[in-house]
């Protein structure tokens, strides 16, 4: 056989392969095992952004509350030096005071 007949015929080898390689999988993903692979997948890359995103949101109210404590300290420390009422982010008003 010629050079260029065998090279032919290797490259149709390869590409039938690769067709076949290609068919494979389509009908692999047509089967209901893959369906519910992906289905699982899925379901995991959603817990996982959601822990993420709940894990982030936890750290933030952490840091928020913290600060909020300071901040009371703050006060605490203030009136107990002054005797004298420090106002702050609270919905009780002033005793005695007139409205």
């Amino acid at each position: 056989m010629k050079t260029e007949t065998i090279d032919a015929l290797a490259t149709a080898g390869g590409r039938t392969s690769g067709g076949g390689a290609v068919v494979g999988f389509l009908g692999w993903l047509a089967s209901s095992q893959a369906i519910g692979l992906f289905g699982v997948c899925i379901a995991l890359l959603g817990a996982l952004v959601s822990w993420y995103y709940k894990r982030e949101a936890n750290r933030r109210l952490a840091a928020e509350h913290a600060l909020r404590q300071q901040e009371r300290q703050i006060r605490i420390d203030i009136m107990r030096n002054t005797g004298r009422l420090v106002p702050g982010n609270t919905d009780l008003g002033e005793l005695g005071a007139d409205e």
